[in-house]
């Protein structure tokens, strides 16, 4: 550490950039702090690019102004003084001045109270967009007037003064940007994210063969578990497959990204990545994909690496899924809890279980029910169906099918399930219950609830399918939506991926989970109760969108809301990353310039908090537990969980 006097002597030293221009930093030396910025290499000797950072391809520069002190500005090495508090306990603790005190009195002082001594914040190039923005935290109660002097005091210290725009982080500063835009020059999140031409999703290392797909494609020119596939388009799910780039910038709580975090796959978005050069160089070859938080890299791979990266993601021991058959009768959802995820799936038996979470009811949909495994048990050994499981099994075991052939046989039993006679007193009492629980008319969702999704080490999302009918279609209809859910248990991709990660077929068990459908919703989201880009700030991460455009399986047409809505600040805020076009498309929205209002979004929140403390002590300890959760904005504006899983990560 430099002393204060070494830091004094630096600053009356100049050197002269390359272009001519004087820099405040003498070559070769790397200081703690300095006060004025002239040049290029000054800001590049201070700057870091922070792996938590929300955007990519940034590079993070911390300031303080220290407001009794004449306001003098410190611009601060931030790989070395990633936390302003830090700084301020090294330089700044002087006679006669407001002492820094413990991180909590600095934090509450500083980031909360008018007469604050500090101004904290920092100055962010976007290098995709080439934009420089002065930034606040996202909790930081500073007035219109304290950002505005913030701004001016950054930015007469800056060489590139000129080309500094301040960009709102939270909602609270959205809602002054009229007030500050008359005095300062402004960009809104959402111009930084559209100029944004790289995505980390899941930033992990890959091997596989490089392999260029439009979406529509898929069905016919299928990939496998040892290709990394480079989409025209985001899909609504994919097969197991070593890593995905897309051309459209994905969710990143859609499927497809669940899937990868599941998988332990790479997963990024590229603006046109179909067309790059580069990328297309490699077509066809055995590559190494490394997507890092700030860049990535793809180059040829040798095939000893790429088979101990495969082998790698499978479990050393197989997963022996559990069932029981014993219970033989439809279970009504808010008597079922997570232990009967043996007798009606996991999907079920979670929606079960946010029924004894304690404190105000989880609004949670109206008189669910559970088709439990042993109808489909019946189902399969009625028709004379298990044997051709077997069979189908067994040639697969003994490697006797091609993939074309083990698609066919899949295809064949999928088809026998749907086609074959369902139990009449099975049928009956399923469409009796129906009529008991919801008028005629009522739309119904029949949706998968396997003994192998949701899990805690498996998510299978979007591996299994879901079907509607209503009580007045007729017992025809019913049982075709049933028997979709029951043959999809046998879905070519959730085989694949099941055989991949070693889960034993042959205990696989399907259930159903009925519940009305979400008509008319006003908008939907998903939300995961952890921050994944920085552990160290607890927050949820809530993306969400209008009516019924899904944010789980996105059509990369609409931008969705994504939120960081913190949890440890003395009042509730949230950080901005981007706001719902098509919320920016409306006038008079009730949320304003968001999807939720404040009062929707804080009652979301504790109903997630709620979610986590419940099921956390329910599932192995992990320092990164999380559970994801569905939740829906009925007619009438009123939240409904839709569903909550624990979040499954590699």
């Amino acid at each position: 550490m430099r002393s204060i006097l070494a830091i004094a002597l630096l600053l009356v030293t100049a050197c002269s950039s390359p272009g001519g221009r004087e820099c405040t930093v003498p070559e070769g030396v790397s200081p703690d702090w300095i006060r004025v910025i002239r040049c290029d290499s000054d800001y590049e000797l201070l700057v870091t690019e922070r792996d938590d950072a929300i955007f990519s391809r940034t590079e993070t520069l911390n300031w303080i102004v220290d407001r009794e002190d004449g306001d003098r500005i410190y611009f601060i090495n931030s790989r070395e003084w990633a936390l302003h508090y830090f700084f301020a306990v090294a330089y700044l603790n002087k006679e006669g001045l407001t002492p820094v005190g413990t991180h909590a009195e600095f934090n509450i002082l500083n980031y909360r109270r008018e007469n604050r001594r500090f101004l904290l914040g920092k100055v962010i190039r976007y290098l995709d967009q080439d934009l420089l923005t002065i930034e606040f935290s996202a909790g930081d109660t500073a007035s219109a007037d304290m950002i505005i002097e913030g701004y001016g005091l950054v930015y007469s210290a800056l060489h590139d003064g000129d080309d500094l725009l301040y960009r709102p982080v939270s909602n609270d500063h959205e809602q002054m940007l009229d007030e500050i835009a008359a005095e300062i020059p402004v960009i809104r999140t959402e111009d930084v994210f559209l100029g944004q031409t790289y995505q980390p999703l899941n930033p992990v290392l890959g091997y596989g063969t490089l392999q260029f797909r439009k979406v529509a494609e898929l069905a016919g020119l299928p990939v496998g578990p040892t290709d990394i596939v480079v989409l025209d388009r985001v899909p609504n799910d994919i097969s197991l497959v070593s890593g995905v780039i897309t051309d459209e910038f994905q969710t990143p709580l859609s499927h497809v990204n669940l899937l990868s975090k599941n998988r332990g796959t790479p997963n990024m978005g590229l603006r046109n990545a179909f067309s790059d050069p580069e990328l297309r160089a490699l077509e066809g070859q055995l590559v190494r994909l490394d997507v890092g938080p700030q860049e990535f890299t793809v180059e040829p791979a040798e095939l000893s690496d790429a088979q101990n990266y495969w082998g790698s993601l499978r479990p050393a021991e197989p997963l022996v899924p559990q069932f029981d058959l014993s219970v033989d009768a439809l279970q009504s959802i808010e008597d079922m809890q997570l232990g009967d995820s043996i007798r009606i799936g996991a999907k079920a038996a979670n929606m079960g279980e946010m029924h004894r979470i304690s404190g105000v009811a989880i609004p949670l949909p109206e008189s669910a029910f559970a088709i439990p495994f042993s109808f489909y048990q019946r189902h399969l050994e009625a028709n004379a169906l298990l044997p051709v499981i077997n069979s189908l099994l067994s040639d697969y075991a003994a490697g006797l099918l091609t993939a074309d052939e083990a698609r066919a046989r899949l295809f064949d039993l999928r088809w026998r399930i749907f086609v074959s006679p369902m139990d009449p007193d099975d049928l009956a009492e399923i469409t009796a219950a129906m009529g008991a629980r919801w008028p005629a008319d009522t739309r119904l969702r029949f949706r998968s609830s396997t003994n192998v999704e949701d899990l805690a080490e498996f998510s299978g999302a979007g591996l299994y399918t879901s079907a509607g009918a209503t009580v007045d279609e007729g017992d025809t209809k019913v049982a075709d939506a049933i028997r979709v859910v029951w043959a999809s248990a046998w879905n070519h991709q959730a085989f694949i991926e099941r055989e991949f990660y070693r889960v034993l077929h042959d205990g696989v068990r399907m259930g159903v989970l009925v519940h009305p459908a979400f008509e008319d919703e006003e908008a939907n989201g998903v939300a995961i109760t952890i921050n994944e880009f920085a552990s160290n700030w607890p927050a949820f991460f809530i993306n969400s969108q209008l009516g019924e455009v899904s944010v789980t399986n996105p059509t990369g047409q609409a931008v969705p809301e994504q939120i960081l809505y913190y949890t440890w600040y003395e009042e509730p805020e949230y950080e901005v990353i981007t706001r719902s076009s098509l919320v920016a498309e409306l006038e008079d929205w009730p949320g304003g310039q968001g999807v939720l209002t404040e009062v929707e979004l804080a009652e979301l929140a504790d109903m997630l908090e709620r979610i986590h403390n419940h099921f956390r002590p329910l599932y192995p300890p992990r320092q990164d537990f999380a559970m994801d959760v569905e939740f829906k904005l009925a007619p009438g504006r009123e939240l409904v969980i839709k569903q909550a899983r624990p979040l499954a990560t590699k």
